[in-house]
């Protein structure tokens, strides 16, 4: 009996020494995870009053509506993660209704235009039905961009097959102007002006696409892009657009306070999310945290700091987001709450202006203040739209 107990402990020690590192090594992980409330929709957002210097609240051009559009010289409607819609899509529906007038107007759609994984050949019906439900919400223009589960749903199907059958579908569009940005499985940047300056306003809008998941991709041929440095390729797609408010857009963000950037659920939930990654499937690398993406994430600030657009606009975060601006870019935006069934959570950081985990969208509105003639003073102007409201829960004027 004593030899057994004997030989009993000298198994368990090492069996708990092991517990104990895989315990410090959970909590670890755990330390790092962004903590604070979870402002859901069973709750009012986040909103820092407190505007950043030079930032005016836009009561003096606020809109109560969709329709009021009389000072808008364009709109552009910033939706993501849009591929799960139900029938009669309520977010659909109010994308339709603020994208108006359409010839003033422009809807980007920022990735995950189709879960779980693209344009199957063995699903394609679906998939095309999801497309065609996205493509039939607005007669305006519709520039898709491509998001992760566009390529599909695990790094082995990163070939850029379905992103192209994805993007060959949406041009095929037989009614309104349609685009798809980048193309080709390329990670760009692509540009789009939507309007060219002096025409309605002093300045033109250009949208700079870039996509990411060409970078993370193994398996992708790349040969057929355009080559050379991304900071240079960057730097020449400004060169065009020095008189234009430039909106640079992308699947993925480099702000976020959700999911993607390892929002905290709970210490006990986080261990087993830590112990199902450390044994049975690495971390993302689509995370913000991971060092693949925080390379990235690296190279694009210092491309476009040199530059530093009005607007980084972006999904893959499941929520509503607007950040202050920064060296970068004026505002950072995340809007991936365009499919009911996958908002998830979200927190403040110190810059955050705004955040609620909620479905909806944001509106980039272009402002006249002096009239309605071509040529006049435009400010931007951001609201966030929550679907099944009317008015939007936020606006301001951007600095």
């Amino acid at each position: 009996m004593y030899m057994g107990m004997v030989e009993c402990r000298r198994v368990l020690r090492p069996v708990t020494a092991l517990l104990l590192a895989l315990a410090v090594v959970l909590a670890g992980c755990h330390a790092g995870r962004l903590r604070g409330e979870n402002y859901d929709a069973d709750g009012a957002p986040f909103i820092r009053w407190e505007a950043p210097a030079g930032a005016l609240q836009a009561d003096a051009i606020a809109a109560e509506g969709p329709a009021d559009t009389a000072r808008v010289a364009f709109r552009i409607i910033l939706a993501g993660d849009t591929g799960e819609p139900v029938p009669e899509d309520p977010t659909l529906a109010a994308i339709g209704q603020w994208a108006v007038p359409p010839d003033r107007a422009a809807v980007l759609l920022l990735g995950d235009n189709l879960y779980p994984s693209g344009l199957e050949e063995d699903n394609r019906a679906w998939g095309e039905s999801v497309l065609r439900q996205q493509l039939e919400a607005t007669s305006a223009l519709r520039i898709f961009l491509p998001g992760n589960h566009d390529w599909g749903s695990s790094p082995r199907d990163w070939t850029g097959d379905r992103v192209i059958e994805q993007q060959e579908f949406v041009l095929d569009w037989p009614r309104g102007e349609v685009d798809f940005l980048p193309r080709d499985g390329c990670p760009g940047p692509a540009v789009r002006e939507l309007l060219r300056p002096g025409q309605r306003m002093e300045r033109g809008i250009a949208v700079i696409a870039i996509d990411w998941l060409p970078w993370f991709s193994e398996v992708h041929d790349g040969s057929k892009c355009p080559g050379g440095e991304f900071g240079q390729r960057i730097d020449d797609a400004f060169a065009a657009l020095e008189n234009h408010y430039v909106i640079l857009a992308s699947h993925y963000p480099l702000r976020s306070a959700g999911d993607r950037a390892d929002l905290d659920r709970g210490v006990f939930f986080d261990i087993l999310v830590n112990l199902y990654h450390l044994l049975l499937q690495p971390r993302s690398e689509l995370t913000l945290h991971h060092p693949k993406y925080v390379d990235f994430a690296e190279k694009v600030e210092i491309a476009l700091g040199r530059h530093r657009p009005l607007v980084y606009a972006a999904g893959h975060d499941h929520s509503l987001q607007l950040f202050e601006g920064d060296e970068v870019a004026r505002m950072h935006i995340v809007s991936g709450a365009g499919s009911t069934g996958k908002v998830t959570r979200v927190t403040d950081l110190p810059e955050t202006i705004f955040a609620h985990a909620v479905p909806g969208f944001v509106v980039l509105d272009f402002v006249n203040l002096e009239g309605e003639g071509d040529g006049d003073p435009a400010v931007p102007v951001v609201r966030v739209v929550r679907t099944g409201q009317e008015t939007p829960v936020f606006q301001m004027r951007i600095p």
